[in-house]
C-alpha cells in the first residue's frame, strides 16, 4: 500500500504550540487556524498554498528570483561579539540571528506596537530574511541552487505588554522565503515576543537550512 505523503501547509509556519491568546476561557475555544489568519488579514498576507510533495527542491533560479524582487544580498556583516555568522555541518547550515540592519542603519528600532507599527515591523522581519540568506549564501559559496530545504525560523519581535500578534511581524520573513525558494521556503517556525533585543532592534530571526 502506497504511504500518504504529509500534507504541509501553514500551520507547519506556526509556532508548535497555541498561546493563551488563542482560546477564549469562557467559551468555545477558537482555533488556531483563524487566530492566524486574523493575524495574517492585519498585514496583508495572503495563506499560501499547500506544497505538494516533501521533496520538492529549491529551484535553481535562485538569483534570478531575487532579480526580480529588486533584492540585492548584502554583505555579511563582521561578528561582534564570541561568535560566527554561520556554520556548516554536513548538510545543515545554521545561522545566527540577524536583526534588520539595511546599509549599516537598524530600520524600525523599539517595540512593537507602542514604537513600532506591525506593518513597519513585519518589513523589518523581511530584512532579517534578506540579512540570513546573505549569510546562507556565504555558506553555499555563493551558489544558492545548493539550497534544498529551510527547515526553521525563529523570530523573535520586542513586545509592549498585552502584544500578542508575533506571528504577523514574523510573517515578513517567512514569506520572503517562500518568495524566494518556492516550495522548499517552507519550514517550520517559532514566532515569541521578549522584552528587549540587542540594539534597541525590534525584530531578530534566525535560521536552519539543509543543502547540498
Amino acid at each position: 500500500m502506497k504511504q500518504r505523503e504529509p500534507i504541509i501547509g501553514v500551520q507547519a509556519l506556526t509556532d508548535a504550540h497555541p498561546t493563551d491568546s488563542d482560546c477564549d476561557p469562557t467559551g468555545p475555544s477558537v482555533s488556531r487556524r483563524r487566530f492566524l489568519q486574523r493575524s495574517a488579514l492585519l498585514t496583508g498576507s495572503v495563506a499560501l498554498p499547500l506544497l505538494h510533495s516533501p521533496s520538492s527542491l529549491a529551484a535553481e533560479n535562485v538569483d534570478q528570483r531575487l532579480h526580480q524582487l529588486g533584492i540585492d544580498l548584502p554583505e555579511v556583516p563582521a561578528s561582534v561579539a564570541n561568535y560566527v555568522p554561520w556554520v556548516r555541518e554536513e548538510n545543515f547550515v545554521y545561522l545566527a540571528g540577524q536583526i534588520p540592519f539595511l546599509n549599516g542603519e537598524l530600520l524600525s528600532p523599539g517595540k512593537v506596537p507602542q514604537d513600532v507599527s506591525i506593518e513597519d515591523a513585519r518589513a523589518a522581519a523581511r530584512q532579517c530574511g534578506i540579512n540570513l540568506i546573505a549569510a546562507l549564501n556565504a555558506a553555499c559559496d555563493g551558489d544558492l541552487s545548493r539550497v534544498r530545504r529551510c527547515m526553521r525560523l525563529d523570530g523573535f519581535v520586542a513586545s509592549n505588554a498585552g502584544f500578542n500578534q508575533q506571528p504577523a511581524v514574523v510573517n515578513g520573513a517567512s514569506d520572503l522565503m517562500v518568495e524566494v525558494f518556492g516550495d522548499a521556503g517552507r519550514h517550520s517556525r517559532t514566532a515569541v515576543g521578549v522584552n528587549e533585543l540587542p540594539l534597541n532592534a525590534c525584530v531578530e530571526v534566525a535560521a536552519v537550512f539543509v543543502i547540498n
